[in-house]
Formats: structure tokens, C-alpha cells, sequence
């Protein structure tokens, strides 16, 4: 009976000791995926366009990288706005049909640039560009998601220490 109980009691750390070294290898494995955010959020303007990552290296695969051009309400409204007519209800009948006349393109620019503003509002964001990190850290100054998310990763390994 003694050996059974002591049988039991040495399984427990085994299982525990078996484990813990699986699970510890799949956390430490690759260090670096631990500082990889999830999702970007890029915000720029037409003066700072957005570095495109259609080339970018394996560091940017697996992201999923939002850009709001958040000027882009208002270019679309200069754009509708081109030789209006002084009258007031004649420029209104003509913004309405300029508006319906809009194709898709046009409208989900309007959408993303809106969700943008809003998106950017509610993080805090006071300038222009800005990329942010998972909704939680915010790169000023940068339009290039590789540049940006090296100083991410930066400031990650120095939180973490």
C-alpha cells in the first residue's frame, strides 16, 4: 500500500515536470513572435503617403495592416465641390446627383477615411503619420511599417526586461 502512495505522488511531478519543459519550449521558441503585434493601423494623409508592403520581408506577413488616408473626406469633397455655381439649390441639386453618381471606389474611400478619423480620435491620436500597434502604441513621423515596427519592437523588449 506505502509503494502505491508513493507511486502516485512521484507521477504528479513527472506529469508536471513533462509538461512544463513542452509548454516552455513552445513559449521561448521564437521570442520574436511575442513582440509581433496583430493588427497595424496605419494613418496618413496625401501629404505622407503610406509606404506600400506589397515587397515587404517575412516580418510583415502574418499582420493585418489597416491604412486610413484620413484626408481623404475631404479631397472627395473638393473634388465634388469643383465648379459649383454660386446658387445655393443649384449646387445642392448638383452635389446630390455628384454624390449618387459616386462609384464604389470612391464611397468605401469616404468610409475608410471616416472610420479612420474616428479610429484615430478614439486612440488619441494628434498628428500625422501614425501607425499603431494593436490599438495600445502609437509610432509618430513614419509612413514605413518596417521602420515602425522595429521601434515597436524595441519598446517591447524594454518594457519586458
Amino acid at each position: 500500500m506505502h509503494w502505491k502512495t508513493s507511486i502516485q505522488r512521484f507521477r504528479l511531478p513527472v506529469v508536471w515536470l513533462v509538461s512544463t519543459s513542452l509548454y516552455s519550449g513552445v513559449l521561448f521558441a521564437d521570442q520574436s513572435r511575442l513582440l509581433q503585434p496583430h493588427v497595424v493601423e496605419v494613418f496618413t494623409t496625401d501629404e505622407y503617403r503610406f509606404v506600400s508592403t506589397d515587397d515587404a520581408s517575412n516580418k510583415l506577413r502574418g499582420l493585418d495592416i489597416m491604412v486610413y488616408e484620413i484626408d481623404g473626406i475631404e479631397s472627395m469633397e473638393r473634388a465634388l465641390s469643383i465648379d459649383m455655381p454660386a446658387d445655393p439649390v443649384q449646387s445642392r441639386q448638383i452635389a446630390l446627383r455628384r454624390l449618387q453618381g459616386m462609384d464604389d471606389q470612391a464611397r468605401m474611400k469616404m468610409q475608410s477615411a471616416a472610420q479612420g478619423l474616428a479610429k484615430a480620435m478614439q486612440y488619441g491620436v494628434d498628428r500625422y503619420p501614425a501607425i499603431v500597434f494593436d490599438g495600445q502604441a502609437v509610432v509618430y513621423g513614419v509612413t514605413d511599417v518596417q521602420t515602425a515596427l522595429a521601434h515597436y519592437q524595441s519598446w517591447q523588449r524594454e518594457g519586458k526586461r
